[in-house]
């Protein structure tokens, strides 16, 4: 008797399940509050509130509005909360506080004001966002000084850095603090050069600033893939961003491609495959921002975290179904994977189509090398005669 054995491998260069999981981190505006019923939280892992910025006396706002419906909302939904500080963008008030707030003198007494901060909101833990000419010689000694601050109350930290730059004022020592960096990898064009049009993300970009990021040294593990729900028009003057949403608005087909005329953005099928290559490559994806995605319940199918979350998904399912008696190793796999007891091993991509098979006789192990297959979700099928089995693995 032929009896098979099928189990999905998905053929990953790091062992992240075996790593403490899969991060999906949402940035989620404070001007997004009024959509709070409409967000599908219960899709990410984390929620990173934007933003806090303190006062001169180091107490933290968020322009006037209470963070507690959002940190409710999140919880209820089995997500963890940080508040994300800083922005992108500083007012002259709040550029002078953290100009002030960082000087050695008054540093300790505006870390204890942040932990409080996190303690008073049920918060989980401190994302570090202040970007580009807000950087300063102060940034890495603040850093170093929060993060034992905040582990005594087991909050973690982390920190929104460039897809490929790194600010010179980084330290090793601050960039090994954070528990894990969510990589910005969008805005490689934008407003301020409009005569460069062209995708601000494109997925090719994408492998790069991962592989920019390990070179600097930080392990796969902590790092999260940034992905943008908005993309810039270069058909108007000035140049313009948009929300994924108006596109949907516009056309459900246009939820499909990256660019309509001059206007250039991340697709489904680009999320999708960001997502695989953040499964595969680092510890998971991050989004910048939750509210410009699909937020009809109607139109749901087109919703971008909808589209991440099934690939995280099909992963999570493999995995709890695993524990037959068909062995994989390593798992998840690397450059080779090994099924014990012999029989035949074929790996079909997921199409169908048969891209390698290996048989081997008696009970020796049948082994397959694949180095020769890009990173992604391959099926793989063993026969074998004599025995049932069945399995899951990745």
């Amino acid at each position: 008797m032929r009896t098979r054995c099928t189990f999905i491998l998905f053929l990953f260069s790091t062992l992240l399940l075996a790593q403490g999981g899969i991060r999906v981190v949402g940035y989620l505006p404070t001007y997004r509050f009024d959509n709070l019923a409409q967000l599908r939280l219960d899709r990410c892992t984390h929620i990173n509130i934007a933003f806090a910025n303190p006062d001169l006396q180091g107490n933290l706002t968020t322009e006037g509005l209470s963070i507690a419906p959002a940190v409710a909302a999140a919880k209820q939904q089995g997500a963890k909360v940080f508040i994300s500080l800083a922005g992108g963008y500083l007012t002259p008030a709040w550029k002078a506080a953290w100009d002030t707030l960082l000087q050695p003198a008054r540093r300790p007494a505006f870390i204890q004001k942040i932990v409080q901060y996190c303690l008073t909101h049920q918060l989980d833990g401190v994302d570090v966002d202040l970007e580009w000419q807000y950087v300063n010689n102060y940034y890495s000694p603040f850093v170093l000084e929060l993060k034992p601050a905040l582990a005594a109350y087991n909050l973690q930290l982390t920190a929104a850095l460039p897809g490929s730059h790194r600010y010179p004022q980084v330290s090793n020592a601050a960039l090994a603090a954070f528990d894990w960096v969510n990589m910005m990898v969008y805005d490689l064009r934008g407003p301020w050069d409009p005569s460069n049009p062209g995708p601000h993300s494109p997925y090719d970009w994408a492998v790069q600033c991962i592989q920019y990021w390990k070179n600097q040294g930080v392990p796969a593990n902590r790092l999260t893939l940034g992905v943008p729900f908005y993309g810039y028009d270069f058909g108007v003057s000035p140049v313009a961003s948009f929300t994924f949403r108006s596109m949907v608005n516009l056309s459900t087909g246009y939820a499909y491609v990256d660019q309509v005329n001059q206007r250039y953005y991340n697709g489904i099928p680009t999320i999708q495959a960001k997502t695989q290559l953040a499964l595969g490559q680092v510890s998971g994806i991050m989004i910048w921002e939750l509210g410009q995605d699909v937020l009809d319940p109607g139109q749901d199918q087109y919703s971008l975290l909808r589209a991440i979350d099934e690939v995280v998904q099909s992963i999570v399912a493999v995995t709890e179904a695993s524990g037959g008696v068909l062995r994989l190793f390593p798992n998840p796999a690397g450059d080779w994977v090994q099924a014990s007891g012999g029989g035949e091993l074929t790996v079909f991509d997921l199409n169908g189509r048969a891209v390698m098979t290996e048989t081997v006789a008696g009970d020796a192990p049948a082994v397959l090398s694949l180095q020769s297959l890009p990173a992604g979700v391959y099926v793989v099928q063993r026969r074998q005669d004599g025995r049932a089995c069945r399995a899951a693995g990745c």
